[in-house]
């Protein structure tokens, strides 16, 4: 049993270039670090004694600074290239960490959460160009899931760590955090710099084009129906999702009475699941149903997940049927989702549609906090989980319906590889 999951894992993985790997650790090492947006909102309300409402409005700035992050770290990579942009996004978002531990008014903090976010997300697009040049159209969607994984072991270290940080005093939370963001930026010039990546090789960009014969854009997503509902659609379980990160914490403090060092460990058997299950999951079950069909399922599980805090039961087994049913749900809405959206699209237009889909989640983590918190404070938490359950099963009759339209354009084992 245990050589087969192993021969599983190996076959999954084999192929991917050393500089995916190298890339993906880079990655790994920030990830561990980003502590500080998992406690994020138990910072504002417990340390510096926000109300939920303020602490709604500072969320929402991260959100605002991570989309327009997104959109500026494109074009500057466009410009400049991807290895300084991700240098660069990795030490100031370290600088501005810091500085996080002195500043406490409600303004100043929201400009500082705004530059944090924008900061850090202009990484995001830099990375996904330096994958794309280090690895063939063959490996390319295996080298973009080798670094998901990557964020969801960080994911599973980081708030088990953050949490033992914030027993210690909630100043080592932010020391540490902007501290890793310089290792990862000297990690990543040691490994990348100009020198001495001469060794890795690069993928000869035009001439892959070439050979493909990808047709020049035909499309806009601006002007695709179905595409636009997709996106739509993808909004509102993001809007379901992300309540994970930005308000169950808070249930978990303020119900159940845990502390910081409970909720970072209950928190990263997210990260644990989705890094151990997630690839040998999706390399047996791709294929055997649409991708709508493998959405609907995960957002049945988002609907199970918030749904759990509405029974009467134990804080332990309510914690833990939760982080079990949102993992699930997640390792089936977010891999089939972004599947759909590479695949939907003409080749020739797939950057396009792309960043529409991008841009979903980014304008549902500005939506998020400020939806959970203003719920919560207004009438509470039973009312904000019913109303994410309801959201959840309004995003699954989108895609059912969607499903009956849009997906017969393209088969469930289309090889995105060239449009990733």
């Amino acid at each position: 049993m245990i050589t087969k999951l192993y021969r599983h894992w190996r076959d999954a993985f084999s192929g991917i270039p050393a500089a995916v790997w190298l890339l993906s650790l880079v990655s790994l090492v920030n990830r561990c670090g980003s502590m500080a947006v998992v406690f994020l909102s138990l910072y504002l309300t417990s340390r510096l004694g926000y109300s939920v409402e303020q602490a709604g409005y500072v969320l929402g700035c991260y959100g605002a600074g991570a989309l327009l992050g997104t959109w500026l770290g494109g074009r500057l990579t466009d410009r400049f290239g991807h290895y300084g942009v991700m240098v660069w996004s990795l030490a100031l978002t370290g600088v501005v960490l810091i500085a996080l531990v002195w500043l406490t008014d409600f303004v100043v903090v929201c400009a500082s959460v705004f530059t944090l976010s924008l900061v850090s997300d202009a990484f995001r697009p830099a990375n996904s160009v330096a994958i794309a040049r280090y690895s063939s159209p063959e490996v390319r969607t295996r080298s973009v899931s080798l670094f998901r994984m990557s964020i969801n072991l960080g994911w599973a270290v980081a708030p088990a760590l953050g949490g033992l940080l914030v027993s210690l005093g909630w100043m080592w939370l932010f020391w540490v955090d902007g501290l890793t963001c310089f290792l990862a930026a000297g990690l990543l010039i040691w490994l990348f710099s100009p020198k001495a990546a001469r060794g890795f090789a690069e993928v000869d960009t035009a001439s892959s084009a070439s050979s493909t014969a990808v047709p020049e854009p035909t499309a806009s997503p601006y002007r695709d129906g179905p595409y636009l509902a997709f996106a739509l659609f993808t909004l509102l379980n993001a809007l379901v999702f992300m309540q994970f990160v930005w308000t169950v914490p808070l249930f978990f403090k303020e119900a159940y009475h845990w502390n910081e060092r409970t909720i970072g460990l209950v928190t990263a058997l997210n990260g644990l699941f989705v890094f151990l299950v997630e690839m040998p999951m999706i390399y047996s079950i791709e294929g055997r149903l649409s991708r709508l069909q493998f959405v609907r399922r995960g957002l049945v599980l988002y609907a199970v997940a918030f749904a759990v805090f509405l029974l009467p039961l134990s804080p332990l087994w309510a914690a833990l049927l939760f982080i079990v049913a949102i993992s699930f749900g997640e390792m089936l809405v977010m891999p089939f989702s972004t599947n759909f959206a590479f695949t939907y699209a003409a080749k020739g237009s797939a950057g396009s549609y792309m960043a529409l889909y991008s841009i979903s989640y980014s304008i549902a983590n500005i939506l998020a906090p400020l939806f959970g918190t203003q719920v919560i404070a207004r009438w509470g938490y039973f009312s904000l989980w019913t109303l994410v359950c309801v959201l959840a099963l309004l995003s699954l009759i989108g895609f059912w319906f969607l499903e009956k339209k849009a997906e017969p354009r393209r088969p469930a084992t289309v090889d995105v590889s060239a449009t990733a």
